[in-house]
């Protein structure tokens, strides 16, 4: 890499290229929750009114600009879109495009993410703790090897399969999710003659105020906190791995999380989505840490009678969610909304399985999440083996 000739960033791509997209016009958004770190692709089915925010299409990348989502891994390649469809983002992503006959556009994803445009990208950063970003100036002016279009091309070559191999296994991950759903329905059809409410399979809910965080590591205790905002990402059964945080050991009151357990977001939603997104927590992502996971105060965790209940009270939960039903429990401001889940668990009736019912379904749902963890894993290492191959040929 040291032999090759050096070129401005600026020069080997088009930053932050100029797109037409008038106010008001239904555009697809991909907004900074729909990146998952480290992950290549990014689709969105969102559609909203365009306010302003940065407009990509097709083979751009797109990059995040603030702390802590660049230092998180927030970049991605973007595809999936019509033919000269403008898709717009957050204000906070940094856009590079390809230019003809000097970059390829899925090298730039990859030059993107590597340590020669990472690294001076996250020591530029600036402004006050928390909300520091990405000075353009120092990106623009980035010297970087002038890679040539036949280097470029073999190194897209050999990430790409991986990335590809990657992405066809989180599609079957999200068949397998797909086909539990659809399991639940055709298993548990509503009976009037035979309903229960919901708290009759939950013993308890957790949840609280998890504590002071801290920037010291020594008398404090290391925890897991899972956020409203990490839901999704567990919920897809993909790599969602939520950071590792630092708490003063006296203030930690939330209770730690276990296997088949349910975390239920409580505090937040918007006019377009309610609160309640959910997520089954799984032995798979506990083998992960070292320490204890616990939930945020805007969420709660159900506790159910056993396990087979839980998979029961999760798909319930999930399909509840997908129809709609928790807008009719929520209250609160207007930017916050706060969900009444013991409402929830008190009045939404479901049918009561037999005990043969509920054993078999939870056979069929640790199945269906057994062969997820084997995804997973066998994910985790391809993206072990990307970061190898990054560092070889970026160094």
């Amino acid at each position: 890499m040291n032999s090759y000739k050096k070129i401005k960033l600026s020069d080997f791509v088009y930053m932050n290229p100029t797109e037409r997209l008038p106010k008001g016009t239904i555009a697809r958004k991909i907004s900074m929750d729909q990146i998952e770190p480290y992950k290549k692709f990014a689709f969105s089915t969102d559609y909203e009114p365009y306010s302003g925010g940065a407009k990509f299409r097709n083979e751009d990348t797109i990059m995040a600009r603030i702390t802590p989502c660049l230092e998180n891994g927030k970049t991605a390649y973007i595809s999936g879109l019509a033919e000269d469809e403008i898709a717009f983002g957050s204000t906070e992503y940094i856009v590079l495009r390809a230019k003809e006959n000097i970059s390829i556009p899925d090298f730039v994803y990859y030059l993107t993410i590597s340590s020669i445009v990472r690294e001076p990208a996250i020591k530029s950063m600036v402004g006050s703790s928390g909300r520091q970003r990405v000075q353009q100036s120092v990106l623009d002016e980035l010297e970087i090897p002038l890679f040539s279009i036949a280097d470029q091309q073999h190194i897209v070559d050999i990430l790409g399969s991986i990335d590809d191999k990657i992405e066809n296994n989180e599609k079957f991950i999200d068949a397998l999710l797909k086909k539990l759903k659809l399991e639940y329905t055709n298993r548990f059809s509503y009976k009037e003659d035979k309903t229960v409410s919901l708290s009759h399979f939950v013993s308890t809910t957790i949840g609280g105020d998890w504590g002071k965080e801290t920037a010291e590591k020594s008398f404090s205790e290391r925890i897991v906190c899972i956020r409203g905002a990490d839901i999704p990402e567990i919920a897809s059964g993909r790599n969602g791995r939520p950071p590792i945080r630092y708490i003063l050991q006296k203030n930690r009151v939330a209770k730690e999380l276990a296997d088949f357990e349910i975390i239920v977001e409580i505090s937040g939603g918007s006019p377009t989505q309610s609160t309640g997104r959910c997520a089954l927590i799984t032995s798979d992502l506990i083998a992960q840490y070292d320490c204890p996971l616990i939930c945020t105060n805007f969420c709660r965790a159900l506790r159910c009678v056993d396990k087979k209940s839980a998979a029961y009270v999760y798909s319930a939960f999930s399909k509840m969610y997908d129809d709609n039903i928790f807008f009719n429990y929520e209250n609160g401001t207007t930017g916050i909304k706060n969900l009444d889940l013991q409402s929830i668990l008190d009045k939404e009736l479901v049918y009561c399985p037999s005990d043969t019912e509920l054993s078999d379904f939870y056979s069929f749902t640790n199945n269906i999440y057994s062969h997820i963890s084997y995804l997973k894993n066998e994910n985790n290492k391809l993206n072990e083996l990307k970061q190898l191959y990054l560092k070889k040929f970026f160094g």
